[in-house]
């Protein structure tokens, strides 16, 4: 039994009874070995040993044993040793990684790391915004997790860091410093308490924001609630100094009609002339005495009573954003952090000082780890419009003079420059409108400079030209010049067409560049001729005659009809829709002795040009003109009164109400140096609109704030290659899809914006089922298709499709002109006229036929004849329009949209 139990023992191989039953106390004592229970205290010992025979001598250990024995004991310990520090390391695993996601988690919350992260790569984040970051923040968001693994895991081994530049010591003392003595729950904790802070911060921030604006919104309408009551003090003030001088008026007449009827009452029966005047003396006193007894239902008591609505509505806008301002504060008094903004402050600075510390290795990794990140950062590069200036080494060869010749219309600025072109032995004019670069044209022409004219449609290439006169859109950037004259230079901040000022601005080629117009983008044109390094100078003009703000509108109240009864010669009536011009000119040819000229702006250039000739020429019979916009620019008209029909028009896009930019130009018509009008007045039809007309002429036009660019065909060439080399596997882009691409990815900066490309995407949409080349395509994109026309996608895709094919384009059997018997066919005609238009452009750029551009012409000179027929005929033309209803719809209209608008 005693063997059996020594037998098994479970953990001692060896195990044997000693001298005097009595183990050595160092042994540990085994549950299963009987050797184990030989202590004399022990009981059951003590029946074994009884039961033992007695002539059996105790077993003696030996030397090996001993030795045996020690070898296993530290293998034993070695074993336990080895347990613990795997357990050692599965614990220091489990806390760096939780670090690690940690930080990781607030590196992808916190914008300021990623900005570390681009500084690193050296990628210039566009100002104030993070468009066209999106694949960059991906890659970064990506790679996160992976980083954060690579820094929990390869602690010991280094290989991975070593990579990117890291090593075991500088990743434990990142770790440490995020863990800031706290242990692994806390750290947990921790990270989870300052993502929500970063939030609330982030939160708070944006309604502080909205605080400044709202506080700097309600200083706006308290001044605009001020100026309207100032304004409504004035209107008092003028309706009751009118008012008393009419009544003192009236009065000194009845006391003098009074006074005469004696005389005449006590003559008798001395003749029938005496009782004729007496007749008419009593008729003038009842009409006087009628008038007094109106006085107080004058129209000024309406205008009064509407400024009082607008004074009103202006305080009442005031009080609601004060409101809102006492909302906002209380909000933000209402925010309950999860740690003190002291704790926050100094952990934030910790976290940024760890991700300064990371981020070379983190930009590194991203680098290493996405095969994609070179191609997609050389795509990026290609959309890298913030240096404009270095398009143009060829002109940034020599040192230009840039001469500003800025002022208000009719001061004379242009023609100082002109005259300063006459001189140069080689010059270019670019005008904004072909109708104007076709004047300068003909002028430099007939004062014997050789010049040739270009513009989309029309080209006159003159033999030994030494000058050239074109649209600014078809600016020539390849050769040399003298002198060239930059006209309307405040349109580089147009969104539509300022990248064509903007080009011409930056690339030719000249000695002296001449920049003409309004003060208000001085500032923009010296920061780039700063970025160019050429040399500035500044001239400056005034207006050779003062403009005059009548008092008083054109009609009583804002739905009385036949206002336009009392127009004079020299006046100009401005409406905004074609149904308007055409409604006003019928009632003034109706009511008055006066012939009307219309110019908008779908007329034909040519039209416009010879309706503002009849219009100027006295001995033609026409001396009122009722147009459009289309005459702020490009135009020379002997104007006396400017009138405008209203103060509202349709942008395209909704009801808006014209800024003091549109007033100015517009206005600034009236009044021409040597014409008959040399001094100019502007006034309303609405008694309504004249206070937002005064406001608008005593304001200071806003400064051009940046200038517009669009990508050139190298730009889009390029791009396209880069994006089919970064996304072979996928489907080729079109060239419609690469254009909204590149607008994407697009990074500019500063001085520059990107011009609205709406056509250019339609167009390109229209294109892309066509065999052609994407540069070609791209010019296609600038054609002058008009999307009023609806037939200018039919023409561009007939010649198009017959281009591609090998077929000569023709002319369409709908493009042949017809007269005209309402308005919608004159409308028709207009539209024909401009898909001749385009046909002319569409064969100078692609050029197959002169047959074809011969015959297009011919019937392009028809339709301007039917035109201008038609609109000698105006009369005949069927229309049934009222432009009082029509604008009293629009003013509704425009305080609907904007009632509790902020």
């Amino acid at each position: 039994m005693f063997r059996r139990a020594t037998a098994t023992c479970l953990r001692q191989s060896i195990c044997v009874r000693f001298k005097d039953g009595a183990p050595p106390t160092h042994l540990r004592r085994h549950a299963g070995c009987a050797a184990c229970f030989s202590s004399s205290h022990s009981p059951q010992m003590k029946v074994r040993e009884q039961l033992a025979p007695a002539a059996d001598p105790p077993r003696i250990i030996d030397a090996a044993a001993h030795a045996e024995f020690a070898r296993l004991k530290e293998a034993r310990r070695e074993a336990q040793m080895e347990r613990y520090q795997q357990a050692e390391a599965q614990r220091g695993l489990a806390r760096r990684k939780l670090l690690a996601e940690g930080l990781m988690r607030i590196f992808a919350a916190r914008g300021a790391c990623f900005n570390l992260i681009l500084k690193e790569l050296n990628i210039r984040k566009k100002w104030g915004s993070d468009e066209g970051l999106d694949e960059y923040r991906q890659f970064y968001l990506d790679s996160l997790p992976g980083f954060a693994k690579m820094l929990a895991e390869d602690f010991d081994n280094g290989s991975v860091l070593s990579e990117v530049g890291l090593g075991g010591a500088s990743v434990a003392r990142m770790l440490d410093d995020f863990e800031g003595g706290r242990d692994r729950n806390d750290a947990g904790a921790f990270t989870r308490r300052y993502l929500k802070m970063c939030r609330m911060v982030q939160s708070e921030e944006e309604h502080q924001s909205n605080l400044a604006k709202l506080r700097k919104k309600h200083e706006a309408r308290l001044l605009e609630a001020k100026e309207e009551e100032e304004v409504l003090k004035s209107m008092e003030a003028e309706q009751f100094q009118e008012r008393d001088e009419r009544v003192a008026s009236l009065n000194s007449k009845v006391s003098s009609v009074k006074e005469m009827l004696p005389s005449l009452a006590s003559a008798g029966d001395i003749g029938d002339s005496y009782i004729d005047e007496l007749d008419k003396l009593e008729a003038e006193l009842s009409k006087a005495l009628s008038q007094v007894a109106k006085l107080s239902k004058s129209r000024t008591e309406k205008d009064l009573e509407a400024q009082r609505q607008k004074a009103k509505k202006a305080r009442k806008e005031a009080e609601d954003t004060s409101k809102r301002i006492a909302k906002t504060e209380e909000k933000i008094a209402g925010f309950e952090y999860p740690m003190d903004k002291a704790e926050y402050e100094e952990n934030d600075e910790k976290i940024l000082a760890i991700a300064s510390a990371a981020a070379p290795a983190l930009a590194k990794f991203i680098t290493n780890r996405h095969d994609d990140f070179d191609r997609y950062r050389q795509l990026d590069s290609f959309t890298d419009l913030t240096r404009p200036h270095e398009w143009y080494p060829r002109a940034r060869l020599d040192k230009r003079k840039v001469i500003f010749h800025g002022g208000p219309t009719n001061s004379g600025k242009t023609y100082a420059a002109l005259q300063r072109l006459k001189q140069a032995e080689r010059g270019m004019y670019l005008a904004p409108l072909r109708l104007l670069a076709a004047e300068t044209y003909e002028t430099l022409t007939h004062e014997g400079v050789y010049c040739s004219l270009r513009t989309g449609q029309e080209k006159r290439d003159v033999p030994f030209s030494t000058h050239r006169s074109s649209t600014v859109e078809l600016a020539d950037l390849d050769a040399d010049y003298d002198v060239v004259v930059l006209d309307e230079i405040q349109m580089l901040g147009d969104e539509f067409r300022g990248f064509a000022w903007t080009r011409a601005l930056l690339g030719v080629r000249c000695k002296e560049i001449h920049v003409c117009g309004g003060k208000e983008a001085e500032n923009l044109v010296r920061r780039i001729v700063a970025m160019t390094g050429d040399d500035f100078e500044m001239h400056t003009y005034e207006r050779f005659s003062d403009l005059k703000v009548l008092p008083d509108s054109l009609a009583k109240s804002s739905t009385s009809k036949g206002s336009y009864s009392n127009v004079q010669p020299g006046d100009c009536v401005v409406a905004f829709s074609k149904n308007d011009i055409f409604a006003i000119r019928r009632e003034i040819e109706n009511t008055t002795d006066h012939k009307c000229c219309v110019i908008y702006g779908s007329l034909p250039p040519e039209v416009r040009a010879e309706q503002a000739r009849r219009f100027n020429d006295p001995a033609s019979g026409y001396d009122v003109l009722v147009a459009s916009d289309a005459i702020g620019m490009g135009l020379n008209l002997s104007i006396k009164r400017v009138i405008f029909n209203t103060m509202f028009k349709n942008n395209g896009v909704r009801i808006v109400q014209l800024d003091h930019s549109a007033v100015k130009q517009i206005a600034g018509r009236a009044g021409r140096r040597n014409s008959p009008y040399p001094h100019g007045e502007v006034t309303c039809r609405d008694p309504a609109d004249m206070a937002h007309l005064k406001k608008c002429m005593r304001t200071e036009i806003r400064p051009v704030q940046k200038a517009g660019l669009v990508p050139t065909e190298n730009h889009i060439a390029l791009f396209t290659k880069s994006l089919e080399e970064y996304g072979a596997a996928e489907k080729t882009l079109e060239l419609h899809q690469t254009l909204r691409k590149f607008s994407e990815m697009a990074t500019l900066k500063g001085d520059f914006f990107l011009c609205r490309e709406d056509q250019l995407h339609r167009v390109s949409d229209w294109l892309k089922d066509i065999p052609m080349d994407a540069s070609q395509k791209y010019s296609l994109c600038l054609s002058p298709v008009r999307e009023s026309c609806p037939h200018s996608k039919r023409v561009l895709m007939k010649y198009v499709e017959s281009y591609t094919h090998g077929k000569v384009p023709g002319v369409l059997h709908s493009m042949r002109p017809r007269p005209a018997k309402s308005l919608d066919k004159f409308s028709a005609l207009c539209n024909v006229h401009h898909q001749l238009d385009l046909f002319v452009w569409l064969q100078n750029k692609l050029p197959t036929n002169a047959v074809e551009v011969a015959r297009a012409n011919t019937f392009k000179e028809r339709a301007s004849e039917l035109i201008n027929k038609g609109l000698l005929n105006a009369e005949k033309l069927s229309l049934e329009h009222c432009y009082v209803a029509k604008d009293l719809r629009v003013k509704k209209h425009f305080a609907d949209e904007n009632e509790g608008a902020d």
